[in-house]
């Protein structure tokens, strides 16, 4: 939503004033700026439009208008909405008791405070006869610079005070809204768009299979978590409400669902922009539902709850519906017509219900006291709008409302959800419930209407962890890879920062933060486009050249598996070589980094592309030995032949040169099973005694 000092009509109120014929032009320029001395014809727009934005001069000339004029321009202050069709400011002003027909109209144009929303191919404009009079004038759309409408805010629009004296807060309920439900259920709605484009008639009417899917989608028809009155179709309400706000985008005839939108900043913008839409919802109903008006009228939706908000603006305490229903009844010209014939016997108090309870509370611009009878009033938004109260206090965030499940599905808790949020969330994932804890699903096609919409993998995988109570589990991560990969087979960065963490944990509560997007290994990650994290929200310890050759780094204790790793001259190929060997101690102290080889894993990588040699130079390279006789065990142990267990005797000779003899010598020979070392022979039980007769007959004592 454009802000005052931005005003998005500037390049069309420019466009509109180079149609003016010269003498019209002149004219306005005259009434408007009131020179001293005639302006060159080429500087009359300039200088008109520099005026426009000239706040001191713009009071003045407020305080020239008669006083229906004012309040026209008070109503597209207050409403946030510059633009508005002729018949429905005529009906507003009917409503506050104005009968001067278009004279208001005419004279704000002859000022320039009220420009026409002509199209390109429009002839020069020699009089504003020629718009007020043709055929169709109702539908005729005008504008004002918001920077204009909103000096006007503070004029009265004549309302009366309908307060209540007798409405009692004792043993009644306060109820207000988090202002949360319409917003999330029109996110719904622009997916249930972006399935499927949606068509609309010349009379602006859904088609009857686009009609069916609003009214049968599940989670449109679910009843809100914080309601006081249901309403009729509210997902067809959803669809007209986010084509006010252009959610979606005209191609080829069809509505597509417009990913561009950049959302609003808060809540309460948010809000504002939704309540000014409502002056451009004109088939929709608070009683009906679905509603066609015939061609040449006018649907009174938009005149009647905008005239509702001000009646409850210029209340000084609550109001009922009733009293807002009975003055509609008399004041508003086609509001009447609207209604259902058991609702016009109560002057239409339904309808207001509906519109109050059913439309206005969810919308946060009201609170309501429960009681005998339900009552309303402004809430501090609705008074910030609409009687001129301070800017509501913005509502304390809580960054941490994700929880990622690991079936893919995502657990959003409601007072953490953000217009931003919610816009990202809709592009990635499929809203399923909306309650005080929303549910979504991650789905192999929102992942890609997502991706093709402008996001990537690394950047929802960082949305999930920045809001998630908890990192996204691992299996969650490798789904949305696995879909991804059918749009992107990889990412390539010319450059790239790496952070390394001294923990898992570390890497954890940065990825959550926000610090970086994408996990590289258990302890390493980059942002999301590769360039420098936010550094003033790290501990540096030292920096690293990655493409320096491998230097030695570790460590091995005596039993040949425990590895230790010196952190200072580690690198990123030893994280990325030392996990397919090994398995991380967990319980080391910090800033200590451990690893035992594994047999399963060494295993792996000589079935995969290492070979022995390959694992004694790395070893030598890191460690500065070859791989140890335990490890190197590991691996040979499956190409070992059949091992053999039996019981044999040993014996054991002073010197070589004996064992030598008993070898050769057939006559002791043939009793040795095998020579077993320098000093050292094997034999069975059985030969025993006959090769110790022979040792002793050569004079060898045997013990």
């Amino acid at each position: 939503m454009a802000t005052e000092d931005t005003d998005p009509d500037m390049t069309r109120a420019e466009t509109t004033l180079a149609m003016y014929a010269g003498p019209l032009l002149r004219r306005i320029a005259a009434m408007l700026l009131k020179p001293r001395s005639p302006i060159p014809e080429e500087e009359l727009i300039e200088r008109c439009l520099s005026t426009l934005m000239n706040p001191p001069v713009v009071d003045r000339r407020l305080r020239d208008l008669p006083d229906a004029a004012r309040k026209i321009l008070a109503i597209m202050g207050l409403s946030r909405q510059s633009s508005w069709k002729l018949g429905h400011l005529l009906t507003i002003l009917a409503t506050m008791g104005h009968a001067e027909g278009l004279a208001p109209i005419h004279t704000l144009l002859e000022y320039g405070l009220l420009l026409p929303v002509l199209p390109t191919n429009t002839p020069t404009i020699a009089s504003f006869e020629e718009i007020l009079t043709r055929s169709g004038v109702l539908e005729q759309e005008l504008f004002s610079l918001s920077a204009v409408a909103a000096r006007a805010r503070e004029e009265s629009l004549g309302f009366p005070d309908l307060s209540d004296p007798r409405v009692s807060e004792l043993g009644a309920t306060l109820r207000i809204a988090d202002g949360l439900e319409w917003p999330l259920r029109i996110a719904a709605v622009s997916q249930i768009v972006a399935e499927s484009p949606f068509r609309l008639t010349m009379a602006r009417a859904l088609f009857k299979r686009d009609l069916t899917r609003l009214q049968t989608n599940e989670l449109q028809a679910s009843a809100p978590a914080d309601h006081l009155l249901l309403v009729p179709d509210p997902g067809t309400l959803c669809f007209y409400w986010a084509e006010a706000i252009s959610m979606f985008r005209w191609e080829n005839g069809e509505l597509h669902s417009r990913n561009s939108v950049v959302p609003a900043a808060n809540a309460f913008d948010d809000l504002v922009q939704l309540t000014a839409a409502l002056s451009r919802l004109e088939s929709w109903d608070p009683e009906r539902g679905y509603l066609l008006v015939e061609e040449g009228n006018l649907s009174p939706f938009p005149t009647a709850s905008f005239a509702v908000f001000f009646l409850l603006g210029s209340a000084s305490g609550w109001v009922t519906a009733q009293s807002i229903a009975d003055y509609l009844w008399e004041h508003h010209p086609s509001w009447q017509g609207v209604l259902k014939k058991e609702s016009a016997q109560q002057h239409g108090k339904t309808w207001i219900e509906a519109f109050l309870f059913g439309v206005a509370y969810p919308l946060r611009l009201i609170e309501v006291l429960d009681g005998e009878t339900r009552v309303a009033r402004l809430s501090d938004l609705g008074k910030h709008l609409f009687a001129g109260g301070p800017a509501p206090q913005p509502i304390p965030a809580f960054p941490q409302t994700l929880m990622v499940q690991p079936n893919a599905e995502i657990l959003a808790y409601r007072q953490g959800l953000t217009p931003p949020l919610i816009a990202k969330l809709t592009r990635c994932a499929r809203w399923k419930a909306i309650g005080p804890a929303c549910t979504l699903e991650l789905t192999p096609e929102q992942t890609y209407i997502g991706l093709e919409s402008g996001l990537t993998l690394s950047g929802i995988i960082q949305t999930l962890n920045q809001h998630g109570t908890r990192p996204v589990p691992l299996a969650v991560v490798d789904l949305l890879q696995r879909w991804a990969n059918k749009r992107e087979r990889i990412t390539v960065y010319s450059s790239a920062t790496l952070v390394e963490f001294q923990s898992t944990a570390d890497l954890d509560q940065a990825i959550a933060r926000g610090i970086v997007a994408l996990r590289i290994t258990d302890r390493m990650g980059i942002c999301s486009d590769g360039g420098d994290p936010d550094f003033k929200n790290l501990r540096l310890l030292g920096n690293r050249d990655y493409e320096a050759r491998p230097t030695k780094c570790l460590s091995i204790d005596d039993d040949g598996i425990t590895l230790t790793v010196d952190t200072a001259g580690a690198d990123l190929l030893l994280e990325a070589d030392i996990g397919q060997l090994a398995e991380s101690i967990t319980d080391d102290p910090p800033g200590l980094r451990r690893y035992t080889l594994q047999p399963v894993l060494l295993k792996k990588a000589i079935a995969s592309n290492w070979t022995l040699e390959d694992l004694d130079a790395w070893f030598i390279a890191r460690a500065g030995t070859p791989l140890p006789a335990a490890a190197k065990l590991f691996v040979l142990a499956a190409q070992a032949p059949r091992v053999e267990a039996r019981s044999r005797m040993i014996l054991s000779v002073p010197s070589t040169e004996i064992a030598d003899g008993l070898m050769q010598w057939p006559s002791t020979l043939e009793f040795i099973e095998e020579r077993i070392g320098p000093r050292a022979v094997a034999l069975s039980e059985e030969n025993w005694p006959a090769l110790r007769d022979l040792l002793l007959q050569l004079g060898i004592i045997c013990d």
